[in-house]
């Protein structure tokens, strides 16, 4: 959040702090003057809706275009001399959790409301309408990790901090970023603005702390007292209301019309002016109880000003040296610092330390109908989660019961997280640590088994590489529910689209028309991209059976394809078609689906009209939870709506008649006489079976009213 309306501020009203510079000539003229190679720090967070640009959003994510602006974005600031090292952030800090919650709720409000705009067909128009693509924040380090080769680091929790620490202690020329915190922070001198930054011209806007310390007449070192004063990540501004309104004697005609906060323009200066009544910063810090009693007229609050000030107060000492530490071979580590490692260099991505650690899953708002009777994607992969818990529950030096997961699904309140027991791999779970130094075989078949234990009996191995993990998530999708989520032209549709040409070249992808957007696909893109995100949890908890660079969504995705195809394959296109009558995409077609279809549950019988009992929503392991109207008038209005019963998924397009003879039930658009056949094996053959083991939701002990509650049976953090 920063420090609430500090940018504004400087923008509108402050222009001696705040102008227009080219980041190019500033680094020609640094290297000129200093002759050393100027380095820019890069909050990398906050540039993934300016480097995404004007691809298209809603269908899944354009992932070559993607990496296209991001490697342009690379080579016009190295064009230049400037060396980038980028930072990412890891969990959200608990005392954020409010901040987090209430964001999320609000991206929900949009979600809602494009959907209702894509099922009445009204135009999203870009730079109107815009959300982050399910996945950007998580994949986007491994583009300028491993395509770029860049310096990428993944922090603990926020950033901003590590940025300002690690451009302080190199001498960095500049931060490149979007987030107030840096104007506070006694760190490198220029901090560019990346949401003005015109990645053609490298044109953007400068922000100045030592203009805004002069035009404020206060001293830089007071710079944090004024983010405590006007409202921070510590400090909220609502706390600060009856200071602003006594002790500055700001009147009710200063605040501003819409809300019940003075304007920044009026606020800021009347707050530097307070300070400049103070001691200066060494006696102040001595006596923050009497400045607490002027704020809060309350002394023992004096360890909010403590821990707001402490916040900017940069570590040069120990700080940037995790970001610094080269040690090549780690197997002589406590697993904990091994994994430490590998997160803060990107490799694992964001949730595995996170969890070994004791902190909670996150997983954002994304582009899901929570109207629909499509299931959401964090529910779906949640059983996935459970089993990887236990594997890290057995290297957790702390113990790990259960682990809370804080997600947006339908239904969820978030008022409280779900409390997700560990289950235990069918054929037993290793450690981490057995993973990790053991062979290939383990950790091929733990990867396996943690998606269904039948999945091991398929030639998925024989696949090529960058089709392993998106067969594994259709695997996973269609054969470990108690129903397939995807209908059978559905998933036609989407391995048509792993196999596309289309897929592998810009230009054509560029040239594709999408007559429309259909709501149902632009959910089933979500779920897919939600599962990505998962199988590289799993993937990282076995340290990589499959190779980092074949388990990235431009290896074998793009959401505009998909889409082209799912259109298609839903107006009747047949195989034949949807393989663009290509004998060679054809076989592979073929050989994808064939591992799939013989492992998928039977269609449930349909009931007969009125036999049918009252439906249930079903948990990640299919135990039925509360039913959504004993607390529909405690759930607040922006919280998604519970799923409808989901609708009896339609007959598999491809069966096999007592002659032999591959034949189709009507009630798939899709029916093609050249649908794949499974080597003589019915296709409606019952999956195997493993024990069930209880639900892993449970009830959070924080729970103490029905409002709290959650469809998950209990209620409840990324871009990714």
């Amino acid at each position: 959040m920063g420090v609430r309306g500090l940018q504004s501020f400087l923008e509108g009203h402050c222009g001696q702090a705040c102008y227009s510079v080219n980041i190019g000539k500033v680094a020609d003229e640094y290297h000129k003057r200093s002759g050393k190679v100027p380095l820019l720090v890069v909050d990398g967070m906050s540039c993934l809706r300016k480097l995404y640009g004007k691809l298209n959003w809603i269908c899944g994510g354009q992932w070559k275009g993607y990496v296209e602006h991001i490697q342009d974005f690379y080579k016009s600031l190295t064009a230049h001399g400037i060396s980038l090292v980028f930072f990412f952030d890891g969990n959200t800090p608990e005392r954020k959790r409010v901040t987090w919650t209430h964001r999320r709720l609000e991206n929900l409000k949009d979600v809602m409301n494009y959907f209702s705009m894509i099922k009445t067909n009204k135009e999203l128009e870009h730079g109107k309408h815009f959300f982050l693509p399910t996945g950007l924040a998580a994949f986007t380090p491994l583009i300028f990790k491993d395509v770029l080769g860049c310096p990428v680091f993944t922090c603990l929790d926020e950033c901003d901090k590590a940025v300002a620490e690690y451009a302080k202690k190199f001498g960095a020329m500049g931060i490149l970023g979007q987030d107030s915190d840096y104007i506070i922070y006694n760190t490198s001198h220029y901090y560019f603005s990346i949401n003005h930054l015109n990645l053609e011209t490298l044109d953007t806007i400068m922000y100045d702390r030592n203009a805004l310390s002069r035009v404020l007449h206060i001293t830089i070192d007071q710079l944090p007292v004024l983010s405590c004063l006007i409202g921070n990540d510590v400090i909220r501004q609502e706390d600060l209301l009856l200071f602003h309104q006594q002790s500055l004697k700001m009147s009710s005609h200063h605040h501003h019309r819409h809300h019940n906060r003075p304007p920044p323009e009026i606020l800021i200066p009347k707050v530097a002016t307070f300070i400049n009544t103070q001691p200066s910063m060494d006696h102040l810090l001595q006596q923050l109880p009497l400045l607490a009693r002027a704020v809060f007229r309350d002394e023992n609050r004096a360890h909010l000003l403590v821990e707001g000030i402490k916040m900017y107060q940069l570590d040069l000492e120990t700080g940037p040296d995790e970001f610094t530490q080269k040690i090549e071979d780690t197997s002589g580590l406590d697993i904990m610092e091994r994994v430490r490692l590998r997160h803060i260099n990107s490799e694992l991505g964001r949730h595995l330390y996170t969890i070994l650690r004791g902190e909670p899953y996150e997983s954002s708002t994304t582009l899901e109908d929570y109207s629909s009777n499509l299931p959401s994607g964090a529910i779906v992969f949640q059983s996935l989660r459970a089993k990887l818990y236990r594997i890290l529950q057995k290297s957790a030096k702390d113990g790990l019961n259960q682990v809370p997961e804080w997600c947006m699904y339908s239904g969820s309140t978030l008022k409280e997280p779900d409390m997700v027991d560990p289950v235990e791999l069918e054929g037993g779970s290793p450690s981490l640590e057995e993973l990790w130094d053991g062979d290939q075989d383990l950790k091929w078949r733990t990867f396996l088994d943690a998606i269904n234990p039948v999945f091991s009996e398929t030639k998925i191995r024989s696949l090529p590489p960058n089709h392993i993990v998106p067969v594994a998530i259709l695997f996973y999708l269609q054969c470990s529910q108690p129903k397939p989520i995807l209908k059978d032209w559905e998933m036609n549709a989407m391995i048509a689209a792993f196999l596309s040409p289309t897929r592998d070249d810009l230009n054509q992808i560029r040239a594709l028309a999408l007559p429309r957007i259909d709501a149902r696909a632009v959910h089933v893109a979500a779920i897919f991209m939600k599962g990505l995100v998962n199988l590289y949890f799993l993937l990282a908890v076995c340290d990589f059976p499959v190779e980092r660079k074949n388990a990235v969504p431009w290896a074998f995705w793009d959401g505009r394809v998909f889409h082209h195809y799912y259109l298609r394959a839903k107006s009747g296109a047949k195989i034949d078609d949807l393989c663009e009558h290509k004998d060679q995409i054809l076989k592979k077609f073929v050989e994808m689906k064939t591992l799939i279809i013989p492992h998928m549950p039977p269609p449930v019988p349909l009931s007969k009209p009125g036999n049918s009992p009252e439906p249930s929503v079903r948990s990640p392991q299919g135990s039925p939870k509360k039913k959504s109207h004993q607390r529909t008038n405690s759930t607040p209005s922006t919280s998604p709506p519970a799923t409808p019963s989901l609708e009896h998924p339609t007959t598999l397009a491809i069966t096999k008649n007592t002659q032999g003879k591959i034949t189709s039930r009507g009630s798939s658009p899709l029916v093609s006489p050249s649908s794949p056949r499974v080597g003589g094996k019915p296709y409606g053959k019952a999956p195997h079976k493993s024990p069930q083991p209880k639900s892993p939701v449970a009830k959070s002990s924080a729970a103490k009213s029905p409002i709290a509650k959650s469809p998950a049976k209990s209620p409840k953090k990324s871009a990714s």
